[in-house]
């Protein structure tokens, strides 16, 4: 019987020496800890405490906690500064006047000349002052006197955020008349505060100024001037905060700067003057429409155009 021994080499099995070989995943250590040629700080034991455990190589448990309290305080800053940011935006991009929707109180159906018109003021306005497209720096007294300047029949203006953002509300509020003077087919109007303006929107007032002046085309349109027609919206205006109803307004004969007019409930005219105050002379008229009920006396007209004495016929 023979026996037959073998003997292997081991390196013919293609395994490399254990001193050189690579240690498995499982067995190996950590390659951010144990490194050739590195120096390790800190301890993984939370009794062993270090002036630099926070920033060690190793961590304990205390200051990996300590570690993710920090970061989540960092996370928590960014987003609420993110959230800040944002919130900022918006508000801004809410308060912006991009664009414009334009209406007009009492009136459902605007033309778009109208629209055009006030469009452009408003526009032209903001164009001469872009900071104040943000409505809470929009100085809306600057804004209403630039709009009255183009167009006289705006009494005031409101401003609210539309639909849309970037989007502008605009609400006109026009002037009410009170009286109206038609010259070569064409009316005129004035409002209680004696602004004189071209376009209406309201019914047309029943007083009308009669102008019995006799005077030419041109010149009756220099009696029609602002002045004079806000002489005569101002003492309506004030005659009405006086309880006292004007039923008629003339220009007499032959004149451009005196006024007849005709008072409810009273049987004379009040001859006024536009070179004295519109407020003094209604003064006037108010107690001596309060004398001549309680003496009973019905003159023909009275004359206030003279300060501190009044005639009567």
């Amino acid at each position: 019987m023979s026996v037959k021994f073998s003997f292997r080499n081991k390196t013919a099995t293609g395994a490399p020496p254990r001193r050189r070989s690579t240690p498995t995943q499982s067995t190996a250590p950590s390659r951010a800890t144990f490194q050739r040629n590195r120096t390790l700080t800190g301890s993984s034991s939370s009794q062993v405490a270090s002036s630099g455990e926070l920033s060690a190589t190793l961590k304990s448990p205390r200051a990996h906690a300590h570690h993710l309290t920090s970061l989540r305080r960092r996370i928590v800053v960014y987003f609420i500064i993110t959230l800040s940011v944002a919130t900022v935006l918006y508000i801004l991009v809410s308060q912006l006047t991009a664009s414009l929707v334009i209406r007009v109180s009492g009136v459902d159906l605007l033309s778009t000349d109208d629209v055009t018109r006030y469009s452009r003021a408003i526009d032209d306005y903001f164009a001469a002052r872009p900071a104040e497209r943000l409505r809470f720096l929009t100085n809306h007294e600057t804004l209403l006197s630039h709009i009255q300047a183009l167009d006289a029949e705006v009494g005031s203006i409101q401003i609210e955020p539309g639909e849309n953002l970037g989007e502008a509300l605009i609400t006109v509020t026009p002037r009410m008349p009170i009286a109206r003077w038609s010259i070569n087919g064409s009316n005129q109007f004035v409002d209680r505060n004696g602004i004189v303006f071209t376009r209406n929107y309201y019914p047309v007032p029943e007083l009308r100024i009669a102008d019995n002046s006799g005077l030419s085309a041109d010149t009756s349109q220099n009696v029609t001037s602002q002045r004079f027609l806000g002489f005569v919206g101002l003492v309506i205006g004030l005659a009405k905060d006086n309880g006292i109803v004007v039923d008629r307004v003339t220009i007499p004969p032959l004149t451009a700067k005196q006024l007849n007019v005709k008072v409810r409930g009273v049987r004379p005219y009040f001859k006024l003057s536009v070179d004295r105050p519109a407020g003094e002379q209604v003064e006037d008229m108010s107690r001596i429409v309060a004398f001549l009920k309680r003496k009973g006396i019905a003159p023909t007209y009275v004359d206030v155009r003279i300060e501190g004495k009044a005639f009567y016929r």
